[in-house]
Parts: structure tokens; sequence; C-alpha cells
């Protein structure tokens, strides 16, 4: 993520965190772009699905649209429908509610209408395979908690529908994963919409073709819905057999952008690759999961708490300040040595991948006083 990028996305990041402690934030633009509107369309609409999450936020925002002021109230929850911008995916709005949910008042079930998938947010299946796996480690118990593709939507326009359910819990659980495990099976999705149905077949062999270079488990389920506008795509997950999931995945460019058209050869293989480069990559969470991690261990009991991560990606980066600034909760970064056993005449250490680096911290011990006493 760039860091121009990353100038857009920290309002979103702050209100979120900001939402947890309920303390004010007040956002301002970049210096020698005061004269561009810094309230873009989706970031507005995130900012009313915030409020509709909580009770008593005041939001303030100058007559220019360059700075706002947001006020978190109690974070309440329940039910909610919202219809997200065109701009953004479903995965936008979505992703700052997994890090909000469990200190709701009430369970939030949250219906979303919009986009399913696009170039720049996660999709709804990264995020089913990525962050759902993380929020069942922290929360023990999986009752409740569910996330459902009822219709999907690509763009340009649209027409998707995602349910997303999430319980409430006092206190979250304390958390050492420092292993992640060998990689055991490939599985994923391929899916099309108002496309000739042998598209998804013709990425899933392509992207077999690479995987079979490596294991023999590899399996995809082949989704054709009948959306608003044509498209195709695939999202892989990597699970090992320690239970870490690895996710990435890929898509053809959508129409009416003036973009080349993408085969879906194409599509399959780099699916393939970006997830041969996550498994390179490694650590126990995927690039898409680190800051939800993170942010679970600075509000975990007043306990150690440690995770190996892969290399850090920018927003990652980021999102550490934003945890030290916001919690005063700072991470011990060491790096994470690679698995290694001993044979009769010496020692051998496996190459895993990229560096890996292992992060430790206290957490907090943040209880969610909206929610009584079980």
């Amino acid at each position: 993520m760039t860091a121009s990028l990353y100038v857009r996305l920290s309002p979103q990041t702050c209100h979120m965190s900001k939402s947890v402690v309920r303390e004010p934030i007040k956002t301002t633009p970049n210096p020698g772009h005061t004269d561009l509107p810094y309230l873009l369309e989706h970031e507005a609409s995130f900012i009313r699905l915030l409020d509709q999450v909580s009770n008593g936020s005041r939001i303030e925002v100058s007559e220019t649209g360059t700075a706002i002021v947001y006020r978190p109230g109690i974070l309440t929850g329940g039910h909610i429908e919202h219809t997200c911008p065109l701009q953004r995916s479903i995965g936008y709005f979505l992703e700052p509610l997994f890090m909000l949910g469990p200190f709701c008042k009430k369970p939030l079930n949250v219906t979303f209408k919009g986009l399913t998938n696009n170039e720049v947010d996660p999709s709804i299946d990264m995020i089913q395979s990525s962050l759902i796996p993380v929020l069942k480690k922290f929360l023990v118990v999986e009752e409740g908690l569910s996330l459902k593709i009822n219709k999907r939507g690509l763009p340009p326009k649209g027409g998707g529908v995602v349910h997303f359910t999430c319980p409430v819990r006092r206190n979250l659980k304390a958390f050492q994963w420092v292993e992640s495990g060998k990689i055991k099976k490939i599985r994923g999705t391929t899916y099309t919409s108002r496309v000739a149905p042998t598209v998804g077949n013709r990425m899933m062999e392509a992207a077999k073709g690479e995987f079979l270079k490596y294991l023999t488990d590899v399996y995809f389920t082949v989704d054709n819905s009948k959306g608003a506008s044509p498209g195709f795509g695939m999202c892989c997950v990597a699970e090992s057999n320690n239970g870490t999931f690895l996710t990435a995945e890929a898509m053809s460019n959508p129409a009416g952008e003036g973009k080349d058209t993408k085969l879906p050869e194409d599509v399959g293989r780099e699916a393939a690759w970006r997830m041969l480069e996550e498994i390179c990559r490694g650590g126990c969470v995927d690039s898409l999961s680190q800051p939800l991690v993170l942010l679970y261990m600075a509000l975990a009991p007043k306990d150690i708490c440690k995770v190996v991560l892969g290399p850090l990606t920018p927003y990652t980066m980021h999102f550490l300040r934003h945890l030290r600034d916001i919690f005063q909760v700072r991470f011990k970064i060491d790096e994470a040595k690679d698995p290694s056993i001993d044979t009769d005449d010496e020692e051998v250490t496996f190459k895993t991948g990229a560096g890996k680096l292992l992060l430790t911290c206290v957490g907090t011990g943040y209880s969610n006083i909206s929610k009584g006493q079980t």
C-alpha cells in the first residue's frame, strides 16, 4: 500500500480504533492538498456506518469538507442495513467491523449491499477465509459468528448482498501463536458472472497447473452467478497442519473502464502466483489479517501475547503506530528463527521463505463494559 493511499485510509483506521476507547479524533488533509475534498463519498458512508453501530456519536464536518471531528459513542451493535457506494467494495466497510464487533453491547447483525469483489479492497471470499479463523481463535467460541454471500456483485454495477453476524465478548483471550506449520492443501473458489460457465474451469485448470508442481491436494469450487455486471475471478486459500490460513486472489478488469481484457488463464495463474508469494511471506496469518491480530493482542488480558508474522505490510506498520498512540501499547519485534531439527551429525535448519518476525506485547486488559457478566 503506497503512502498516498494510506493517507486516504488512515481516517478509517483511526475512527475504528478510537471507537473502541471512545476517544475523540480530528482528521485534517495533507499540507499542500487543502483545496481537495478530504471526505470522499465512501469515507462519508463509512462514518455513517460507524454512527449506525454506535449510540451517542457526534460528527462535525467543515464547510469545505476538508476536516472532520468525530466523537465516538457507545458501541451498540444490533441489526443494521448498509448500502455501500460503488467506489469501494463491501470489504472496505466490513473489515473494520471485525475489530469493533466483539466489543458491542448487542451481537452485530449486518446486511451489506454493493460490490462483493473489486481490484482494490479485500473480497468477501478472502475475508471469509482469512479474518473469520482469526476471530474464532480470540473469541474461543464460534456460535453466532458467520459471513455469507447471499448474492455476488461485481463492478461497475454491483448488486451484491452480504450478511455478517458477530457475537460479543466481555474479554478476549490472551494468545501465543508462534507455529505456522506446513502447508498441507490448497482450496479456493472461482466465480463468474454473466460469462460462459467454462470460464471458471479455465481459471481453475490454469491455477492447478501451478500448484500441482508443489503439492497434490488441490481442489476448487466454481460459483456461476447471474449478477448485474460481467466478470470473473479466483480466490485461493492455503491451509497448514497447524490451522494457519493464507489467502490471495485475482480478478478480471471491470467492464467499461478501458483496460485490457484478461484471459481466464491469466487470472488463474495470477491468483496462483500471488498465493505462492503469500506462502513465501509466511507467518501465522496472511497480510490481510496482520492488523486484526495485533489489535486483539493489544486488547487482550494483561498477559504476554506473541505471534509470528511474515514481512509487515506498510498498512500494518502504520497500524502499529496507531496502537502505540491510542492504546499506549508497544510491540517488541524480534527476528523469528527458522525451525530446525537435530540429526546425528549436526543441526539442520529449514528455510521457510521470507524472514519472519516475532511480535510480543502485554495486553491492556480491555473489558467490554457494555456487555454484562455471564
